[in-house]
Order: structure tokens, then sequence, then C-alpha cells
């Protein structure tokens, strides 16, 4: 592919033919295009049910507060639909040839966030009653659905990198995140398996007991491991699409090597964390704290340090491609590099000063002067740090390739304007002001329906405006 055939004449990168190919033929209208955009504006409304289901406001009482099955297991439903769009972009970025990719992948993400999203607004508890069951093997479905699409990717990337068509460190970036994510999948369904069943098949039990641990201790190190590596590695997946897409392919001139060692951190950053929760996950390895003070209270994660590390590759990445000038439009990579930037400071700057003082923030103790400031990032650290802020950053892919191009520069600038004011809000309500409905309050709020109205633009001049049209 030539410069031409990435950049039309307004200077936004233009769609492959993959974009709008029917998935089945005999379903002209069932486009690539048209399950992304579906599947957002979902997710979208998903989200806002997600209101009455949790709201973090009042219901985070104290950094350890007891996880609420629903809740998480509505929050799968989000992430679901998330990384499917993220998959299927993946796909057009790096321009997969596996033509049976093609409609697997497509249908998978229709199948598992329906799955997904439907079954966790009814699955309330595990083990439950019939309908806590039909609603549990639902999103179990969706699941596998999930694991599905990841296999068929990974398969997809190695079939590309074999025939030497697609050997950019985007690339193999986005492969290695792809599989990290599909560990973690597998981590997932054991320990739902543990919840659902307990200890049978009774070599279940047998394992943990060589392990040194109970079959209870087991569980949660496969949650724990679990979520945490999922998480991360859709973020780097999130990363490696976005570089690879806003610069891989085009000339970055002195700033190639910017974008190189970034991918580079990622790359090694995926590495390191996808051992790290493998080993605590199936092991009784304790993950240990660095650089520690007042008796070991204080310090950072091992993990915490890897992750971090990785995440800071992919700013470093998206930096790269946006002081090149060359990936274009420019607010939109702008906007993608910016809410990367606010993951960092949120995630990694906030969480790293939390826990090299947790004398002052308690750790879940609610007797400690920082108690309510520790709830707070508990969960916004999590909704917003770990789940928004990516979603943006792919947002601004979706714009700067679907959105027409006299609307990307204001659908960016509204991303760039709310999640600015989202994070000035939640920096006031974690070390300011942690009371309910203070100044941090209403900034959040304010942040809130600002990315929203981006986001909606992103679906009327990217989908709905051009349909109407065409």
């Amino acid at each position: 592919m030539n410069q031409a055939d990435i950049e039309d004449d307004n200077g936004s990168l233009s769609p492959t033919d993959h974009d709008d190919k029917a998935v089945l033929r005999r379903f002209g209208w069932l486009t690539p295009r048209r399950i992304i955009y579906s599947t957002f504006a979902w997710l979208i409304l998903f989200s806002l049910g997600s209101i009455g289901v949790s709201n973090p406001f009042e219901d985070e009482r104290t950094a350890t507060s007891t996880i609420n099955y629903w809740h998480v297991m509505y929050l799968h439903g989000m992430l679901i639909g998330m990384v499917g769009i993220t998959l299927l972009l993946s796909m057009m970025v790096f321009q997969i040839r596996w033509k049976h990719a093609w409609w697997l992948v497509p249908l998978g993400v229709v199948v598992a966030t329906l799955f997904d999203t439907v079954g966790g607004i009814f699955d309330h508890r595990i083990p439950g009653d019939i309908g806590d069951k039909i609603a549990t093997w639902t999103q179990i479905l969706g699941f596998f659905t999930l694991d599905e699409m990841l296999i068929v990717t990974a398969i997809a990337f190695f079939l590309d990198w074999r025939a030497k068509t697609s050997r950019q460190l985007s690339y193999l970036v986005a492969w290695a995140a792809d599989i990290s994510m599909l560990f973690a999948a597998v981590m997932g369904h054991l320990a739902g398996w543990i919840l659902e069943f307990g200890d049978h098949p009774s070599f279940i039990g047998s394992f943990a007991h060589f392990e040194g641990e109970n079959v209870k201790t087991l569980t949660s190190n496969l949650i724990t491991s679990h979520s945490h590596e999922m998480t991360v590695a859709f973020m780097v997946m999130v990363i490696a699409t976005g570089v690879g897409f806003f610069a891989e392919r085009q000339s970055t001139a002195g700033f190639a090597i910017l974008r190189r060692v970034g991918l580079l951190m990622a790359l090694i950053g995926t590495i390191g964390f996808t051992a790290v929760y493998l080993w605590s996950g199936f092991t009784d390895w304790t993950i240990p704290t660095l650089f520690t003070s007042n008796h070991g209270v204080n310090g950072v994660a091992l993990d915490d340090l890897i992750t971090g590390f990785g995440m800071l590759g992919g700013l470093v990445g998206l930096a790269g491609a946006f002081l090149a000038k060359a990936a274009k439009p420019v607010l939109p990579v702008f906007g993608a590099a910016w809410s990367w930037l606010l993951t960092i400071s949120l995630v990694v700057a906030s969480g790293y000063w939390i826990e090299l003082h947790e004398t002052h923030f308690g750790a879940g103790a609610v007797s400690a002067p920082g108690a309510k400031s520790d709830a707070v990032f508990t969960w916004f650290h999590q909704d917003v740090g770990l789940f928004l802020f990516p979603m943006i950053t792919v947002t601004m892919l979706i714009t700067a390739r679907y959105v027409i191009p006299k609307y990307q520069g204001i659908t960016a600038l509204a991303a760039v304007i709310g999640s600015t004011l989202l994070f000035a809000g939640g920096m006031v309500y974690i070390f300011v002001d942690s009371q309910i409905h203070g100044t941090g309050y209403v900034l959040s709020t304010i942040g809130l329906l600002t990315i929203g109205a981006s986001f909606l633009s992103t679906i009327w001049w990217g989908f709905v405006k051009q349909l109407h049209t065409a």
C-alpha cells in the first residue's frame, strides 16, 4: 500500500475495501463499518444503564469494599464490546488477509456483545437460581465467542507475519496483546467454573494443594490475575492499533525512533505482565512490593511497575505519531495521545503516589486520614482511567477513519475538552474534596457530558449522516 492508498484528498485516512464489504453475501447491509457503529451505539446506551446498576459515587465506601458480582458482570458486557470493536479495527488497520477472519470476527463482535450485555443485566449471583443460571450461561456463550475472536485474530496475525506481508512493530505488539488477552480469558473461565461448581472435578483441589494453597485462594488469584491482565492487554491492543493506524505506514521522519521506542516498551511490558499474572494466577506466588518504606506498608507492586512501563510506552508511541506531523488528521491524533496522557496521569502517576503513601490513604482502612480519597480513586482509576480514556483513543481512531473530514476537528476537540474536565474533576475529587456532589463531582459530570457529546458526534457524522446521504 502506498501513500495514495492511505490518504484521500482531504488528508484523512481512508477506509480499506473491507470496511464496507458485506460479511455475509446474503446480507449486503451487514458490513464491518455498520457492526462497529451499531456496537458503539449499543455500548453507549448500555453504559447509561450502568448508572442505575452501580452509582460509584454512592456505592464505593472503601478501597476494599466487597465486590458486587452483578456490577462486575455488567461491566464485563461493556468491556467485551470494547474489545470486539478494537479487534475488528485492528484487522482493518493491519489489513488482515485471511478471508475466514472477515466473517468470523465481525459476527463474533455481534454475538459476544449481545450475549454479554443482555446476560449482564440479569446475571446477579453465582451460583444462583434458574434465572441467574440462564443469564450466567448466556454470558459464558459470549465469553466463548470472545475466545473465538481472539484465536481467529491470533491465527490471522500469524499467517500474515509468516507470509511477510506485515512486519511492522505495531503489528507485533497487537499480536502479543491478543495472545495475552487469550491467556487472561482462560484464567477467567477457570475462576468462573470454580465459582459455579466448586472443587469438581477433584483435581482442582489437588492442584491447589500441590501449589500450597486452597481452592478459595486459587480462585481469588485467578480472578485477580484475569482482571488485571485482560484490562492492560486490551489497552496495549488499543495502543498498537492506534499507532499502526496513525503513523506506522506513513513517513514519520525524525520521530520514527520515538514511535519505535514506545512500541518496544509496550511489547516488553506486555510480555512482562503476562508472565507475572500467569505465574501469580496459577501458583501461590505473591507479587512483591518494591521501593517499600514504613515496614513495608508503602511501596509499588511489581506488576504495577511493569504495566506502567508498557502504558508509558504507548504514550511515547502516540506522541511520536503526533509530533511527526505525518499522521492525519491532526486533531484526532492529538485527541488519542491526550486521552492516553490522562490515563497515565490518573492510573500510573496517581496510583504510584497513593501506593507510596499507603500510611495516609489506608489501603482500605476506614480510619486512615485519606480513606475517602482512596475509595474514590479505586473506582475512578478503573472506570475512567482503564475503561473510558482508552475508549476515547479508540473513538479517535473511528473518527479519523469514518467521520466527515470537516467535522473531525470538532469531534476530537470535544473529546479533549471533556476528558480534561473529567480528569481535573477526578483529581479534585480524589485529592482535594472527596465529598459527594462537591466540586470534583460537578467538574467530572460536565466532562462526562462533553465526552458523551463527542461520542454522539462520532456516530452522527461518521455513520448516520453518511447513511442518510448515501
